[in-house]
């Protein structure tokens, strides 16, 4: 399978994922994570874009042949950007439930991060970075710009 991203900023809906996904051998969709919303008496995690510009696609067409068949989608090839195998992995990995980012729930002990359940299990010596305040994980990664945010829940500190 090859995965690819899309720039699809012209399009404001989803209208264009939604033709993608009605073709034989092609799954597209917007990445969602799972993000903290703490409002009056809301505390709970909503549902958002992770790349709001960005369509990714994924099929056993090659760049050519995609861009051969859908051409009047796109500008031009240089605007489907093929993931490396690396990036890939990170992808099926983490949007293999329903192509939402699922939030993870650990303990910081003696200043290490135990990851107790989410998608973090696995990739626990890939963190570079925590937020607690926003409740984000940062991984080591070359997608987007050097990074790639997961929704990190730290319930205890000591």
């Amino acid at each position: 399978m090859f995965w690819y991203v899309v720039h699809k900023k012209i399009y404001k809906d989803d209208s264009l994922v939604n033709y993608f996904n009605k073709q034989d051998g092609i799954r597209a969709f917007i990445p969602k994570v799972e993000k903290w919303y703490s409002a009056s008496n809301v505390r709970d995690y909503v549902l958002k874009d992770l790349y709001p510009d960005y369509m990714f696609i994924v099929t056993e067409m090659d760049k050519e042949v995609l861009f051969e068949a859908y051409k009047e989608f796109f500008h031009s090839r240089n605007n489907i950007l093929t993931l490396s195998s690396e990036e890939k992995s990170l992808m099926e990995y983490f949007y293999s439930n329903e192509n939402v980012i699922k939030h993870s729930v650990g303990n910081i002990v003696n200043s290490k991060l135990i990851v107790d359940e989410g998608p973090l299990l696995n990739y626990n010596g890939e963190i570079v970075k925590i937020d607690r305040h926003h409740r984000t994980a940062t991984l080591k990664s070359i997608f987007f710009n050097n990074k790639f945010l997961v929704p990190l829940e730290v319930v205890s500190k000591s």
